[in-house]
């Protein structure tokens, strides 16, 4: 379960680092720095040499060079040295206290919903033997349920108690993370005058995408020093303005592209190239990260998104890439398409996971952070849109994490899960889900779709088994082929967004979720443009799939079927 503190909305997970091995590299940093600071000397004592002619003043200047030449490798290495000791010592004295209180807060945590449990039980009693009983044992259980409201309210102050200590350490770390961000942008690429120095300091300090954005828009004299200088920053940081991101992420990529890259890597990058250079207008690249994940990350907003009123994301599911995108893209214009001022963003943000990996909450525990960034992003840049999340397979499961974590809704007004893969278990990320006030949700699921079954049933420990469809206020819709507006509607053959069934499992004929014509994205289109589905539930012309049968898997855990 997906804990969150309660002032600061601090994730309670374990903070990752070795303090020992920073301080190991921090040493080796400065004897690095030592031993050039000896170089250099020796290097400038040339610089004095005696005598006259062309060989010794060549031998002055070139002595001169290299002496500059190591003051810039100098102050690079004691700029290496210091960050990482700093945050080795921030580390050891505040993220590691953070990380000592982690179990300590679960277990108050299930003490607590222990002694709530209680509590309520111990007061249902209560009024029921007021009703009935003896006056006696009215008193008893009276006084048994002032007992049990009395521990679950001193379960309540130790929780809040733990709470408070952990934030104050997180706080600490945070604080000395963002340091050593900052220490480490100001010290690598071009040099920057001071005030932008100061402003790309702050940027990175920033708390929220609104943040981040109004100090971005207080500045306009220098923006573009700072884009110049760091675009990998300004190209992915949230709540930086689109078309800014767009421009600098384009740069970046076509540096790459023009590379000539070879290997998986380098087939991602000509995938996504082609992708962004196609059709008329061509997509903004509103984020990429070509390192430090599994696999290329990128998002691409298809439409104009500073005029738009209605802004929908998609969000792809188990084994996606970039090399996918193209077809994702079509869904975008297809979706954009359906009326007037809107626009689409495909994100792929996360490293999506394999067949193996599916049944683990891991890729969602570690993409929703990600995903969570960028609808806050979009939100704080552009607030009055309309705005929509559209998420397949995995990625529902990712999606309901992000949107769930917060009572909000990070600011998302329609949820639509595709042949979901089951959303988190977690009772308070449902109930942020259910109770968010503005957010409808919607889910189909096609009675050819056995993946999407499939991964519900085998969820580690029921982590996303969840049945999205039958939650309390889910609108459900169908994808299993009908007729509307006098037009036959494809059903959806297996659990594709786009083509393909599934594998070796019997599947259907028909289009994928996400392929336009097919009543799945017929009724997505509506419910962006009217809020409903456009056709009914086994409606004209829908079919019965192989998976529309009694559930002759009765021992699972969950019901996936709805028989």
């Amino acid at each position: 379960m997906t804990l969150t503190s309660p002032n600061r909305g601090y994730p309670l997970e374990r903070l990752e680092g070795n303090p020992g091995s920073m301080s190991w590299w921090s040493s080796a940093f400065s004897r690095v720095a030592g031993s050039l600071g000896e170089l250099r000397t020796t290097v400038q004592s040339a610089t004095d040499l005696d005598g006259v002619g062309a060989s010794i003043r060549s031998a002055r200047s070139k002595a001169q060079e290299v002496a500059s030449a190591l003051a810039a490798e100098i102050a690079e290495a004691e700029l290496l040295a210091g960050v990482l000791q700093r945050y080795a010592d921030a580390f050891s004295s505040s993220a590691e206290a953070a990380n000592r209180l982690i179990d300590d807060i679960e277990s108050a945590h299930a003490s607590l919903a222990s002694a709530s449990a209680a509590a309520d039980e111990a007061g249902l009693n209560a009024l029921w033997t007021s009703r009935s009983g003896e006056p006696a044992d009215v008193r008893r259980a009276n006084d048994a349920a002032q007992d049990a409201v009395a521990a679950r309210d001193a379960a309540a102050r130790d929780l809040a108690d733990l709470w408070e200590q952990f934030e104050s350490h997180y706080s600490a770390w945070d604080a000395a993370y963002d340091a050593a961000l900052a220490e480490l942008a100001g010290g690598a690429g071009p040099a920057m005058t001071s005030q932008a120095q100061n402003l790309l300091d702050q940027l990175l300090a920033a708390d929220t995408p609104q943040a981040v954005l109004e100090l971005w828009l207080a500045h306009p004299e220098l923006q573009d020093e700072i884009a110049r200088a760091h675009p990998d920053i300004i190209g992915n940081l949230d709540g930086i303005p689109y078309d800014v991101r767009g421009r600098v992420n384009r740069e970046r990529l076509e540096a790459l592209y023009n590379s000539n890259l070879t290997g998986e890597f380098g087939d991602q990058i000509d995938a996504l190239w082609n992708t962004l250079v196609q059709g008329a207008p061509p997509p903004l690249l509103v984020s990429f990260d070509p390192d430090g994940s599994a696999q290329v990350t990128a998002a691409l907003a298809y439409g104009d998104l500073a005029t738009a009123t209605d802004i929908n994301v998609l969000v792809p599911g188990m084994l996606s890439n970039v090399t996918g995108m193209g077809e994702w893209g079509d869904s975008a214009r297809a979706l954009n398409a359906a009326g007037s001022n809107i626009a689409s963003v495909v994100w792929f943000g996360y490293d999506s996971p394999t067949v193996a990996e599916e049944p683990s909450m891991q890729r969602a525990n570690d993409g929703a952070p990600a995903l969570r960034a960028f609808l806050l992003g979009l939100d704080a840049v552009h607030p009055a849109a309309e705005k929509a999340v559209i998420a397949h397979s995995y990625g529902s499961t990712t999606a309901a994490l992000a949107i769930g974590s917060r009572p909000d809704a990070l600011g998302v007004d329609q949820f639509i899960a595709v042949g979901s893969a089951g959303f988190p278990s977690d009772p308070q990320i449902l109930s942020n889900l259910q109770d968010a006030e503005g957010l409808r949700m919607y889910a189909t699921l096609s009675e050819n779709d056995a993946w999407a079954r499939i991964g519900r049933d085998t969820s580690w420990g029921g982590a996303h088994g969840t049945v999205p469809e039958t939650l309390p206020g889910m609108t459900e819709f169908g994808s299993d082929g009908g007729r509307a507006d006098g037009e036959d509607l494809a059903p959806t053959p297996g659990h594709a967004a786009h083509s393909g069934g599934n594998g070796p499992l019997p599947s259907g004929d028909g289009e994928g979720y996400l392929v336009e014509g097919s009543e799945s994205f017929y009724n997505i289109q509506q419910i962006i443009l009217t809020g409903e589905p456009g056709t009914e539930m086994d409606g004209e012309g829908s079919e019965s799939g192989f998976w529309d049968l009694p559930d002759w898997l009765e021992w699972l855990p969950v019901d996936p079927y709805r028989t």
